[in-house]
Parts: C-alpha cells; sequence; structure tokens
C-alpha cells in the first residue's frame, strides 16, 4: 500500500513537471509568434523619421526600444535634429503612430496623421517649444516667454534678480496650450503652468526649502540656499569635465533637484550619439555623480 502511494505521488512530479514543460514551451513559441508580427526596431525608427521629414543620416542619438504597455506592445522611438528633440510612440503590431513630442530650438511643429506616413507640415518659427499628441494644432500665441516669466514673478512676490530658473517650456494640457516654468530663490522652489493665450494661471505649486534651526532656509545638508551656484555654472562645471564646450553640445536639461538630501542640479546634454548625464552639488559644484550612454 506504501510502495503504491510513493508510486502515485513520483507520477504526480513527473505529470506535473511534463506539462510545466509543456507549458513553457507552448508560451516560448507564443512569444516567438507574437514578436514575428511585429515590426521591427528598424522598421519603427523608419516610420519616425518619415513622419519628422528626416533620414537617419540627419539624426543623433536615434534609439528604438520594445515595451509592453496597457496590453500592447510599442516602440519608444527618440532622436535629435539640428537642436529639435523628437520622441515617438509607435504601434508595434501596425506601425501607428500612437503619440509624438517634437520640442526645442524656439519652434512648433503641426503634427501629421497616424499613419506614419510625413505630411507636408513645417516647422513654423514661433516661441513655444513643443507640440503633444497626434491630434492636436500648434496654437496662435499671444503671451510671450518673457512676459510669462514676468507674470509669474510678480504673482510670487519676486523679483527677476532673486530668481534662477531652471524650467521654461511650452507644452499641452488638456488641448490646451501653456508655460511650464519653473525657478527658485534663496527660500523656495516655483513650479507654473500658465496659459499661452491669455496667461492664466493653471497651477501653482510653492515648495518652502527645509528651515534649519537658526531659521534659516537649508538645502537639507547644513549649507544655506543663498550660497547655490548658478544653473549656467552647473554647466560649466559639467562641460569642462566632459572637455567640450556649450556650441558643440545639446542640452536636454538643467534641473535643480535633491539628491540624498542635499540641493543638487541634474545637468543632461547630448554630444554627437553620446549622452551625459552630470549630479552636481549646487552650493559647492562638486560632481557628485556623472555618466555616458552611447545611443
Amino acid at each position: 500500500m506504501e510502495e503504491t502511494k510513493k508510486t502515485s505521488k513520483k507520477t504526480a512530479v513527473i505529470i506535473i513537471c511534463v506539462v510545466a514543460v509543456i507549458l513553457a514551451v507552448v508560451i516560448a513559441a507564443g512569444m516567438i509568434v507574437i514578436r514575428n508580427s511585429l515590426i521591427s526596431r528598424s522598421d519603427a525608427k523608419e516610420i519616425a523619421l518619415a513622419d519628422a521629414g528626416l533620414h537617419e543620416s540627419d539624426a543623433s542619438a536615434l534609439r528604438a526600444r520594445l515595451e509592453f504597455d496597457d496590453g500592447r506592445f510599442e516602440y519608444e522611438v527618440s532622436f535629435y535634429n539640428d537642436g529639435v528633440e523628437y520622441d515617438y510612440l509607435i504601434q508595434a503590431r501596425d506601425g501607428d503612430i500612437i503619440e509624438r513630442d517634437i520640442e526645442g530650438n524656439g519652434r512648433t511643429f503641426q503634427p501629421s496623421g497616424s499613419s506614419g506616413q510625413p505630411d507636408s507640415s513645417e516647422p513654423v518659427q514661433d516661441n513655444a517649444s513643443s507640440v503633444t499628441g497626434p491630434d492636436q494644432e500648434a496654437a496662435s500665441q499671444t503671451i510671450s516667454l518673457d512676459e510669462a516669466k514676468a507674470m509669474v514673478l510678480s504673482d510670487a512676490g519676486v523679483s527677476e534678480t532673486k530668481a534662477a530658473f531652471t524650467k521654461e517650456k511650452t507644452d499641452y494640457d488638456n488641448g490646451i496650450q501653456v508655460y511650464d516654468i519653473e525657478f527658485y530663490t534663496s527660500d523656495a522652489e516655483y513650479e507654473y503652468e500658465i496659459n499661452v493665450s491669455d496667461g492664466t494661471i493653471y497651477e501653482k505649486n510653492v515648495e518652502p526649502f527645509p528651515v534649519r534651526s537658526d531659521g534659516s532656509a537649508g538645502s537639507g545638508a547644513g549649507q544655506t540656499d543663498d550660497t547655490y551656484i548658478e544653473a549656467g555654472r552647473a554647466k560649466e562645471i559639467a562641460l569642462a569635465d566632459a572637455g567640450l564646450s556649450e556650441s558643440d553640445v545639446r542640452f536636454d536639461r538643467t534641473e535643480l533637484d535633491r539628491d540624498h538630501g542635499r540641493a543638487a542640479y541634474e545637468v543632461e546634454f547630448y554630444y554627437d550619439r553620446t549622452e551625459y548625464s552630470y549630479t552636481i552639488d549646487a552650493v559647492t559644484g562638486e560632481i557628485i555623480e556623472y555618466d555616458t550612454d552611447r545611443g
């Protein structure tokens, strides 16, 4: 009787193992079939480049990455050309363009359709810098970026000499063109979203810096915020370390942030097909972290 039970257990284990192997084979085969039904990475790049009216030789830092999101496979494609950043989200099954984001160089773009083919739209000179989404059109601009900056400074009660701007960008919020503006003072960090057409403030966020026991604003590392280096100085430090000049590179981000409790600048830029990322102490100018990524 006991021998029969042992035999039954062994048989059950063998059956489970066989079923597991069969399932693994079926899943692997299914993944192969699915992947074979998708467009290739090269195809995704070509679709994005064609939509932008560019050739591969025109693009720098060209990348395409396959992702699975919302129950579907998508390619995230990004590249640069003439100071303009292009980001595409492309359906991996049929090559349809799900989303595009084109920004930089003080220009705004009329998006083409979702077929993956370029249309006849051309860049239009403007003070805006970004258009997001396949169905949005560039809005006529009535408030300049300088005017928007003056408005947020007035709202915050901060003079221009006391503010260090870290973000000045045109974007869309629910189909409405807005400015995303961020700056900091010795006391706080300010974030604004302002309507491009009439200057209405849609969103405002003020984050006071931590106050130390002596009553002064602190960076979280025993240093006062009024000793911060300028964002431009952080760029200079990063460029000097990389052995490059500002005219050689395309800056992607220069932003004041926190790194393990201390204020730091996140500086990112591209040279040729290489992305450089620096984290620089906002008080001492020390390079905290450094990384390069060859595209």
